[in-house]
């Protein structure tokens, strides 16, 4: 299993459908400002406070900056938001979600 470190650049699962939560309410009580993660074979919500976790990762970020852009997003220190971010990142990268970006991707990306 990958491990995330503050260098590691994330970017988005390609077979990953992403639709507003308010589109899902019924799925979850935590889906207002949150997102609905669709793939194949499963259904995934992400709150509010996931969410900015979400749109933060692009493949152009590292793991590092991408901490910061949350502690910024949500106004709370880094050392609060390390830990769940941490978290969450490992989830999504276990069911698939995203996938740890190669440099043929962050060229890719950096070239468009």
């Amino acid at each position: 299993m990958t491990t995330i470190n503050n260098d590691t650049v994330l970017i988005r699962g390609l077979d990953v459908t992403v639709r507003p939560g308010s589109a899902v309410a019924e799925l979850s009580d935590r889906a207002v400002g949150g997102v609905l993660l669709e793939t194949l074979i499963g259904r995934y919500v992400l709150d509010g406070e996931a969410r900015k976790v979400w749109l933060l990762i692009n493949g152009r970020r590292t793991f590092g900056e991408l901490l910061e852009g949350v502690a910024e997003a949500s106004g709370l220190p880094l050392e609060q938001i390390q830990q769940p971010t941490y978290g969450l990142c490992d989830r999504l990268l276990e069911l698939g979600l995203v996938e740890v970006a190669t440099t043929a991707d962050m060229a890719a990306l950096s070239s468009s």
